[in-house]
């Protein structure tokens, strides 16, 4: 297991930990973040006669759970960096939905497994540097260790704070997740198409949590899976 999908691995048990505590509540993200790591608890319960068996219909429920409380588009453009502004409007929606359902899945597949821990939502130690940006500092208690998770929340137009980016254990998984993304952009297998990048792009990171930490542009398995390779023939 790379150290980037161990802190996933991580991160999924701090959110889905059965236990949420914070010193400080008043402020509105660190609420979110410990309302989330709740209200992934109780689906986790909930879901133990099914989620394995019928996985389309865990994936629709964290998909309810999650959409409201993370800035899937925000955090697509991140990723999409420089890339975002060459895309047509069409192109950024096709890859915020992939984005999101790649992560929707690749959580999915980790909550099944992780169902201890305790998330330790620390209160803030100095005052914000913008107004519509907070860090909510968490530490996942697993029992013999400690690990820190940084949650970034933004604040949206329609006054609602939502997730944005996460840090684990020092791994900043928006830069990680741009740098996979330039990655495929600067491949010469996909030409610079962004139709074809964004594709191949949700294809690499739907595989699930094994594809995290893996660079796109060296995986030997992914070099020879063109999606467009039939059209060709």
């Amino acid at each position: 297991m790379s150290a980037f999908t161990g802190g996933l691995a991580l991160l999924i048990l701090g959110l889905a930990g059965m236990a949420a505590s914070a010193a400080d509540l008043d402020s509105a993200p660190h609420r979110l973040v410990a309302q989330t790591a709740t209200d992934l608890a109780a689906l986790i319960r909930d879901s133990q006669g099914y989620a394995k068996g019928n996985p389309e219909r865990f994936y629709a429920a964290v998909d309810a759970l999650l959409s409201p409380v993370v800035d899937f588009n925000g955090f697509a453009r991140g990723v999409m960096a420089a890339h975002y502004k060459q895309a047509t409007p069409e192109q950024r929606t096709r890859f915020a939905e992939a984005f999101k359902w790649s992560l929707i899945r690749a959580y999915a597949l980790a909550l099944t497994d992780f169902t201890e821990g305790e998330v330790m939502v620390l209160p803030p130690n100095a005052p914000p540097r913008h107004p519509r940006r907070r860090s909510v500092k968490t530490e996942i208690h697993t029992g013999t260790e400690i690990y820190p998770v940084i949650y970034t929340t933004t604040l949206g137009p329609d006054g609602a704070w939502r997730i944005g980016n996460i840090s684990i254990a020092g791994v900043n998984i928006g830069l990680t997740y741009r740098s996979q993304f330039a990655s495929m952009a600067a491949d010469s297998r996909y030409g610079g198409d962004l139709n074809r990048i964004i594709d191949a792009w949700a294809k690499f990171v739907g595989k699930g949590p094994e594809s995290f930490g893996e660079n796109p542009a060296t995986n030997e398995e992914d070099a020879a899976a063109d999606p467009y390779a039939a059209a060709k023939t």
